[in-house]
């Protein structure tokens, strides 16, 4: 028979194990010891339904919610609908949606193989704030990243506002796991772009046809061996400096730009010179 929100017994106790492990999931060291995390706004849960069904495991709903019946079908099986008191609701409802939120089994990663290069751009992700992540993630998907290494300093990107700040990007990305910023390999199997702030003007470079794209960190910024190599965003001096992932967003949306022009025939900068390590 399928679940319904009156066959679903109410959580009403802080203490419920289900409740607990709901609570774990929205932070970084509760997913990777799930393995689950929370999707939250209908469009996404969606989306997610849509785009990773077999790893869509419970719908969870406040007390007295009533989901559409399409909403309802991928969880006929006892126990795929969780309900909950309004007050433990609003607690995993982090976004304060009033909507029904999902449980999501978070995809494994495969660890970057630095030996073999890809075409085009890969993005090497050191962001620690969740939502820079999603938002960088959005970007790298809209001008064509084929692949994001993650950085052990990275937020996980399934981190419930990592999913609502890429706008459910994270469903399509492509993910493989890096190491530490500062232990990166020597030689790279692709010419190594930079950014920094006080790097060189991005607009005189020419991207290589396959390079590695690392930003640094938000507080700390890139290592010192490479920032004398970098490139960067040119400024009206009105701020000092601009948001991690804005920084990105623009750096790709050059490198997008100038592959467009290379296609259709038109002229590009001189080639410029990549840091490599």
């Amino acid at each position: 028979m399928l679940s319904t929100p009156h066959t679903a017994p109410v959580i009403s106790s802080e203490d419920n194990s289900t409740f607990k492990a709901l609570k774990k999931t929205l932070a970084a060291q509760g997913i990777r010891r799930t393995g689950s995390t929370v999707v939250a706004g209908s469009k996404l849960v969606a989306d997610a339904l849509r785009l990773l069904p077999g790893r869509c495991l419970r719908l969870i709903i406040p007390e007295g919610f009533r989901p559409a019946p399409e909403l309802l079908q991928p969880f006929a099986r006892p126990g795929t609908v969780v309900r909950l008191k309004k007050t433990l609701f609003r607690e995993i409802d982090i976004f304060q949606t009033g909507d029904a939120l999902l449980e999501l089994a978070v995809p494994e990663f495969s660890d970057w193989d630095h030996a073999s290069s890809a075409p085009g751009c890969t993005l090497m992700l050191p962001f620690q704030d969740p939502v820079n992540v999603g938002g960088v993630v959005r970007s790298a998907l809209a001008f064509g990243v084929g692949r994001i290494v993650l950085l052990r300093e990275a937020a996980h990107p399934f981190h419930p506002k990592s999913i609502r700040a890429s706008g459910g990007a994270v469903f399509s990305a492509r993910f493989v796991r890096g190491p530490a910023l500062a232990d990166l390999p020597a030689p790279l199997p692709a010419p190594l772009v930079c950014l920094d702030m006080h790097g060189r003007p991005i607009q005189k470079f020419s991207f290589p046809a396959s390079f590695l794209l690392l930003p640094g960190t938000e507080v700390q910024g890139l290592p010192e061996r490479l920032r004398t190599r970098a490139l960067a965003i040119p400024m009206s001096g009105a701020i000092e400096s601009l948001n991690a992932a804005t920084a990105v967003a623009i750096a790709l949306f050059c490198w997008h730009t100038a592959r467009s022009l290379h296609h259709h025939g038109q002229s590009a900068p001189e080639p410029g010179r990549a840091a490599t390590e």
